[in-house]
């Protein structure tokens, strides 16, 4: 007689297992326990022994009860496995030969036309101007073909200034993207669109606070939208670098200076009503008819700068300039220059605390100061013109 191995003990073990298990199904029936709370209970022990699954429903042909084929239903709702399913049908099957009869439920009717979901976003962010406005372009493969696109334009103390909804083929809106949509000096570059999407929608509730109109469109937009969100880092440079790459790195921080010399910083200047005061304030200093020595003079300009820091960039200014200099590390490094998005991320960072009175944060304090200088020259040269009219005799 041939001996029987070790293969022969372990289907020993999982046929008394799946013995064990139908005995608890059949004494649960007697009790009258329903059929999807006797497959919760022996669900657990199919999760913990997988093997016993096609096992145990080729058992259950010998539990001849109508609430079997009830329990195989339950099984056959949610398996996904082909083996599995093609199992309970046998057993199902096999049942009914035993003369089991239960009643069969109807197939769940579903609709003929189901309408295809559409698809994901796609998203693009505009550099920002000085005063806080930047393009922001989700752009959605819609079901049937072509692209639905959202076109806007926000800024972070206004809301939402523009909105369009338009339907592009998808070599329409390639075309406007590469011919219409960027510029060298207000570069646009890609971004996930659940993070644009949730820009507008940050804007639209800045809107809504200031009690401003929202865009014709904007409830479209927000319906079609509805089903896309964003739960990834805040702001979006986050995700690819952490704040203690840039934290107390000084000279990171003193190269922000010199972000104004590339677009879009170059044109950055604060508003002109802004720094009026302060300009007058520089061009009396400078014209003053008292003796000053240079170590005199210079004291009296810094003083100037630093009552224009302090009273232009309170808290909520300058965490708004901390998060416009985020946005813009983004744009940098998608444009490949990480070297300048790390000096405007260290940038940003130093300004969650109040300025140091002996080195100001390098990046606001050029553009002070090229903004009160640039208002001096525009008032120098119309000075000139005006000086040139009054020159021209008429005959």
């Amino acid at each position: 007689m041939a001996k029987k191995g070790k293969g022969y003990k372990v289907d020993e073990i999982k046929k008394q297992r799946v013995n064990e298990i139908l005995q608890e199904v059949e004494s649960a029936q007697a009790l009258k326990v329903k059929p999807k709370e006797i497959f919760q209970r022996i669900s657990s022990y199919l999760k913990q022994e997988p093997s016993l699954i096609i096992p145990l429903i080729d058992g259950l042909a010998r539990v001849p009860t109508s609430q079997t084929p009830q329990l195989l239903h339950e099984m056959i709702a949610i398996t996904k496995e082909k083996e599995v399913t093609k199992v309970i049908k046998r057993t199902l099957y096999r049942l009914k030969q035993k003369g089991v009869q239960w009643e069969e439920e109807p197939p769940k009717e579903r609709p003929v036309l189901r309408p295809p979901e559409p698809g994901e976003p796609q998203g693009y962010l505009g550099a920002m101007d000085a005063t806080g406005s930047r393009i922001i372009v989700v752009a959605r493969p819609r079901p049937l073909g072509g692209v639905r696109v959202y076109f806007s334009i926000v800024n972070d103390t206004e809301g939402i200034q523009r909105l369009e909804l338009n339907d592009l083929t998808k070599k329409g809106f390639r075309e406007f993207v590469e011919n219409s949509l960027t510029s060298e000096e207000f570069p646009v570059v890609e971004a996930p669109g659940e993070y644009c999407v949730h820009l507008v929608r940050e804007a639209s509730d800045l809107s809504q606070k200031l009690g401003k109109p929202l865009p014709q469109g904007f409830r479209d937009a927000q319906k079609e939208l509805q089903d896309v969100k964003w739960n990834g880092s805040l702001p979006l440079i986050f995700r690819y670098k952490k704040e203690e790459e840039v934290r107390n790195r000084v000279r990171l921080l003193k190269e922000s200076g010199n972000l104004h010399k590339i677009p879009p910083f170059n044109a950055w200047l604060l508003n002109t009503e802004e720094v009026q005061k302060y300009a007058e304030a520089i061009k009396e200093a400078e014209e003053s008819r008292i003796a000053l020595t240079p170590q005199q003079k210079d004291a009296r300009l810094n003083s100037i700068y630093m009552e224009a820091l302090r009273e232009l960039f309170p808290e909520e200014k300058r965490l708004r300039w901390k998060r416009r200099l985020e946005e813009m590390a983004y744009i940098l490094w998608k444009m490949g220059k990480e070297r300048e998005a790390s000096v405007a991320l260290s940038a940003a960072v130093d300004l969650k605390t109040p300025f140091n009175p002996i080195e100001p944060n390098p990046f606001i304090w050029t553009l002070l100061v090229k903004s009160i200088y640039s208002l001096l020259e525009t008032h120098l040269v119309e000075k000139e013109k005006e000086q040139k009219t009054s020159l021209i005799v008429t005959p």
